[in-house]
């Protein structure tokens, strides 16, 4: 599945494992940690596990793997999520989609060369972003390609607020 088309939520999941895996390498995030600071559901979890991005542990116990539905067991404070390879590689993916929205969300439209720039992305991930429904893109008087957000898009570049999905 294409990384660009997982709902906000798992973007903001994929990118915080990815983000401080580092420091969580060998335990991985509580499963609570990640709803708190991400604002994914159980629901949006579960995807992430089936599709192989995702695994969880049960900390201090000698399962390597907790089973699928323990993933969306909220107040098991044993239960550990962390990324694997593919959840790696779908992070990186991401990445400078997340960098294109966060750089637009508010700001006028900017050129094409503005945004590869700015974003340091290349045109292939605009092409997608435009494809997938996440930008409005239009010529000025000058022959220039200006890119805004559509209301997807906004929805993707909106950080979560604890609390507020």
């Amino acid at each position: 599945m294409d990384p660009l088309r997982f709902t906000p939520g798992q973007w903001r999941a994929l990118r915080f494992l990815h983000t401080y895996a580092a420091s969580a390498a060998r335990v991985g995030f509580r499963a609570s940690q990640v709803w708190e600071r991400t604002g994914v559901t159980g629901d949006e979890l579960v995807e992430l596990a089936s599709l192989g991005y995702i695994a969880g542990r049960l900390h201090g116990t000698s399962d390597t793997h907790a089973p699928g539905i323990a993933i969306t067991a909220r107040g098991n404070p044993k239960l550990r999520i962390h990324l694997t390879k593919p959840g790696k590689k779908a992070a990186r993916e991401i990445a400078p989609a997340w960098r294109v929205v966060e750089l637009l969300r508010d700001r006028r439209p900017l050129t094409a060369d503005d945004v590869e720039n700015d974003a340091g992305v290349d045109n292939i991930t605009l092409t997608r972003l435009d494809k997938l429904g996440f930008l409005h893109r239009e010529v000025n008087e000058q022959e220039q390609v200006l890119s805004s957000l559509t209301q997807k898009g906004r929805e993707y570049a909106e950080p979560y607020a604890h609390g507020c999905a």
